[in-house]
């Protein structure tokens, strides 16, 4: 069986250009709002959604260009919500060193 990159090329057969399986990286978005950041894990949570409106557009849509475009576009979507993520943790970690770093100097002796 081939796997088939629909930026190089298509497969076509009897029901046309047919879609890789999509990534959805919705439930990790919304964890990252939860216990990361929370603007970023919201931006993420959006791009998570057009990413997902995207793909299902993609899956009904009946012409094979159109599909693939479709389906491109979700997939940077997609990326873009990665991105939020992996900025949202990032920023966790920022944050609890920064926490960490106020303990140790005794800055926050008077609020623990």
């Amino acid at each position: 069986m081939e796997i088939l990159d629909p930026q190089v090329n298509r497969s076509y057969g009897q029901y046309g250009f047919i879609l890789p399986p999509h990534n959805n990286r919705m439930a990790m978005s919304i964890i990252c709002t939860i216990v990361c950041c929370l603007v970023g894990g919201i931006i993420a949570i959006v791009y998570s959604a057009k990413s997902n409106e995207l793909y299902t557009s993609a899956t009904v849509a009946s012409d094979d260009s159109l599909k693939q475009s479709l389906y491109l576009q979700s997939e940077q979507k997609n990326r873009t919500a990665r991105t939020w993520i992996i900025i949202s943790i990032i920023y966790l970690f920022l944050e609890v060193i920064f926490f960490i770093l106020l303990v140790a100097l005794g800055v926050l002796e008077d609020y623990l």
